[in-house]
């Protein structure tokens, strides 16, 4: 009985094509495209080492690390194989373990690829507690599920943000008023001492009003944006105004901060109440006016009793009578006592200041000064 087999030339072609011999066989066909994956895993697996951040792979129900890339080792000082045999909860800093296995816990019923971030404090082989801001995933491979967490170190950015809060308490408890605006002038920020000083009960219901809101004269908060924009300082005084509409003297140094390339970024101003310190000034200027009038007054009057006095002593002099010399001993008692009381006033240190600053500035005051002069001779 004739057997049916395939001709010779296709069973060693069949043969050819298992073994990889074949111009068609199966080895050329799949190997090319192994190795082109091999090596894209490759370069993804030195991406994922090259990167700053540390990623973890961990499995979902043991929470055990399952790998690691080299980040993670130059982070916290272990080797790729040290990490492996512990848990990602044994890298965590002894007193946070509490709050993060209870974060875990609040969310292990997520939908699986959710993201979620956290924070917490790794801790590194010597000991070192590093901050770190962590993204979890949970994803599933091969019908296994794991987490992936991407930590970031935040060291730097939580000095940032607590140098942050220190300037930013810094401005919030200063007694002066400060406010930030930007270059045109809109309010970005007000401390509570500025939001108190213009009588405003919330410091953030100033946001996004114009300096010239500020100001008596609407024109003065434009004439100090356009100021510091060109000569990036300034200092002056002002009459201010309050949110219920009442004037009062403020003293407003300015500043404009500057971006890298020298561009300005806001303005920053630091506004004081110098209402105390104008009525002081007023009122020192008032009592001087009123001090020079006195003095004038007292030079007057002691003129006008010694020139009656003089006419006394002259008709006692004439007349030849016992009570003359007595008239005339009285009349110089008097002048004496007239001589004193210029002695005292003139020599009163608010006399001599008022003498010195203002003794050039009015005919009653060079007479008076004159007056000084020639009691200082009198007594040499």
């Amino acid at each position: 009985m004739t057997m049916h087999s395939d001709p010779p030339d296709d069973r060693d072609a069949l043969r050819e094509k298992i073994i990889g011999l074949g111009e068609t066989s199966l080895h050329k066909s799949y190997y090319p495209e192994l190795q082109n994956r091999l090596a894209e895993l490759e370069r993804f697996r030195a991406l994922l080492d090259q990167t700053y951040d540390a990623i973890f792979l961990i499995h979902a129900e043991t929470g055990m690390l399952a790998d690691v890339n080299a980040t993670v080792s130059a982070f916290l000082g272990y080797s790729k194989k040290e990490l492996l045999k512990k848990s990602f909860i044994d890298l965590v800093a002894e007193q946070r373990k509490a709050r993060f296995i209870e974060y875990v816990r609040k969310r292990s019923d997520l939908v699986s690829g959710s993201r979620q971030t956290c924070t917490t404090v790794l801790v590194s082989r010597d000991g070192t507690e590093i901050p770190m801001e962590i993204t979890v995933r949970e994803v599933t491979f091969s019908g296994k599920r794991y987490v992936t967490a991407i930590a970031q170190d935040i060291t730097e950015r939580l000095l940032a943000e607590r140098e942050l809060r220190i300037k930013e308490s810094a401005l919030e408890s200063s007694t002066n008023g400060i406010l930030i605006a930007d270059p045109t002038g809109a309010v970005m920020y007000a401390n509570r001492s500025f939001a108190a000083m213009f009588g405003c009960e919330e410091a953030s219901a100033l946001t996004g009003r114009n300096l010239e809101a500020f100001f008596a004269d609407p024109a003065v908060g434009g004439e100090i944006t356009a100021h510091l924009l060109d000569d990036h300082a300034i200092v002056r005084e002002a009459v201010g105004l309050r949110e219920g509409g009442s004037p009062f003297h403020i003293q407003v140094s300015g500043s404009t901060v500057l971006n890298d390339a020298g561009q300005p970024l806001c303005i920053m101003l630091i506004v004081m109440d110098i209402t105390e310190r104008i009525l002081a000034e007023q009122l020192r200027r008032e009592t001087y006016a009123q001090l020079g009038k006195n003095i004038e007054q007292f030079a007057i009057l002691g003129d006008h009793i010694r020139n009656p006095l003089q006419v006394i002593v002259g008709y006692a002099e004439m007349i030849d009578d016992p009570f003359a010399e007595k008239i005339l001993d009285e009349s110089r008692r008097i002048d004496g006592f007239i001589t004193e009381l210029d002695r005292g006033w003139l020599r009163s240190a608010n006399v001599r200041q008022f003498l010195l600053k203002h003794g050039d500035g009015s005919s009653s005051a060079r007479k008076i000064r004159f007056r000084f002069l020639n009691v200082k001779e009198e007594d040499s």
